[in-house]
């Protein structure tokens, strides 16, 4: 049976204009009536802000709600949004109640495997039954407030019944069957199986390098952007206000440094600290005496995380190429793709690995853990990789960590979009095409879904943070990225990678 349809009493509800925030009591009684539809996603937690931020696009904000497993803290794995549409989406009109579950533990593979198979899929729990209780400061509804933070926290979750309606994959299906990117345990999904599904381009995401704010003030002294001793040389909160001098501020590391620091061939700590090489290789004795003893922290996601595959591609050919001619990934051995963060103390191992099955994890070790510890002389340094929507200083936080240049190229939208940044990589999005019937309401709510996300248009509306990770297709807008204007000229991209071929380059196409 679908998890999502339209009925008579939802129109009717419309037409009476009686639009109301959907609190756990009301999930609970429109559930009962049977007007909610309820559609389940999983996979790609790098996108997870940009779902946030597109919910609320469509949605009408004064009935919107957001509930997270837990907290608000930045490791949570399970949200979804609850609201009546402000917008048509497919054949659901405006006003039409709708509560979208969001998984992002667990990472891509959980928006292709449960999805190729339909197979039974944990999401949160929305309930009224005491599990779900009201986030301290921050009732709702959403109004102009962000999505990104929670109205209702709940504590549980289900699985027994539970089915993935679609997946999101930051890159293609078929990439994630390479055995590097397969969590332990778990075989690849045959030709017929990943024929089974319906897959399509959604966005163009970024991806980026980053290390905690230890390690970013000594790169920025040791690149003579900050004088000796100094306090770091920080980048505005509101990415959008970024003048040419914020950019000139943030340090770089040698593209050759992250692949050896990614594929095992860096080391730090002691003994033996005089031939080790590691984070000397970046930052001098001269900023920092103790340098050749520092641990070299590797903060990165599970198998079965597309951000991963995509890391796995760009910096060591994982998953595109066989045998000898791949490096080794550097990870952590019988990785399940969804266990918890393997959070170890920092230690002066000469190396350390920590991994996560969300961002949110990865987002914890780089900027929290390593930061906090005692690494010898009690400075930690540490090394990861995050989708490029994520914003270390967002809602007036500090995160611990910064975005780097890589070779001296900003991770930034404007430059990648025209060619200056190459870590750009597709998503997709997905669905069992014997689950979705053809034709049905929840096919054209899911298209809907689909073709508006990445568009210029779709970009333009949400939020800024997530505005700089994400840009839209070449093929989602008309005529040449010269002469694009609006919404097509900020975030229409002119380049791209062969189509479900993350393994090629990129290219200018447009």
């Amino acid at each position: 049976m679908n998890r999502i349809h339209l009925i008579a009493a939802a129109a009717a509800l419309v037409a009476a204009g009686a639009a109301q925030a959907l609190t756990p009591a009301q999930i609970a009684a429109a559930r009962g009536a049977g007007t909610i539809n309820e559609v389940r996603i999983g996979g790609a937690s790098a996108l997870r802000l940009s779902v946030a931020a597109y919910m609320k696009e469509i949605c009408d904000t004064g009935t919107m709600h957001v509930y997270f497993q837990g907290s608000n803290a930045q490791s949570t794995g399970y949200r979804a949004y609850a609201c009546n549409l402000g917008v048509q989406q497919g054949n659901f009109a405006v006003g039409t109640p709708v509560l979208v579950y969001k998984r992002d533990t667990g990472g891509s593979t959980q928006g292709v495997k449960p999805v190729a198979l339909n197979e039974d899929q944990t999401h949160l729990k929305v309930a009224d039954d005491g599990t779900c209780v009201v986030e301290a400061g921050n009732p709702g509804p959403v109004g102009a407030a962000s999505p990104s933070e929670a109205n209702y926290v709940c504590s549980g979750t289900e699985t027994t019944g539970i089915k993935p309606d679609a997946g999101i994959s930051d890159v293609e299906p078929a990439l994630l069957q390479a055995q590097v990117n397969l969590p332990t345990g778990q075989t690849a999904l045959t030709s017929s199986q990943l024929a089974g599904m319906d897959v399509g381009s959604l966005v163009q995401a970024l991806f980026g390098v980053v290390v905690n704010t230890k390690a970013y003030r000594a790169l920025q002294e040791a690149q003579g952007i900050i004088a000796p001793g100094a306090a770091l040389r920080d980048v505005p909160a509101d990415q959008a206000t970024w003048t040419q001098a914020d950019i000139d501020s943030i340090p770089s590391l040698p593209e050759n440094f992250v692949r050896a620091a990614f594929t095992g061939q860096l080391l730090g700590g002691a003994p033996n600290a005089g031939a080790r090489k590691g984070w000397n290789l970046v930052i001098p004795t001269t900023v920092d005496a103790n340098v050749v003893t520092k641990t070299l922290n590797v903060c990165r996601r599970t198998e079965g995380s597309g951000t991963q595959a995509t890391s796995n591609a760009f910096f060591a050919n994982a998953g595109c190429l066989s045998g000898s001619l791949a490096y080794p990934v550097l990870g952590v051995a019988g990785s399940t793709g969804n266990a918890s963060t393997v959070n170890a103390t920092v230690t002066t191992a000469p190396v350390l690995v920590q991994e996560g099955t969300g961002a949110g994890q990865v987002e914890d070790c780089v900027g929290r853990d390593v930061n906090v510890a005692a690494d010898g002389d009690g400075i930690g340094y540490a090394i990861g990789y995050l989708g490029r929507e994520s914003n270390p200083l967002r809602a007036g936080n500090d995160l611990g960590y910064r975005y780097v240049k890589l070779d001296g190229r900003a991770p930034l939208r404007d430059a990648a979009k025209a060619g200056g940044y190459p870590i750009v990589y597709e998503a997709t999005m997905q669905w069992n095409k014997t689950r979705v019937a053809p034709g049905s309401d929840l096919e054209a709510f899911l298209r809907a879904l689909r073709s508006g996300f990445g568009s210029p248009n779709g970009l333009a509306a949400v939020d800024s943070d997530t505005q700089q990770g994400v840009m839209s297709p070449p093929s989602t807008y008309s005529g040449p990225f010269a002469s694009a204007t609006g919404n097509a000229a900020l975030f229409g991209s002119s380049v791209s990678r062969l189509a479900g071929q993350s393994c090629t380059g990129v290219r200018v196409v447009k």
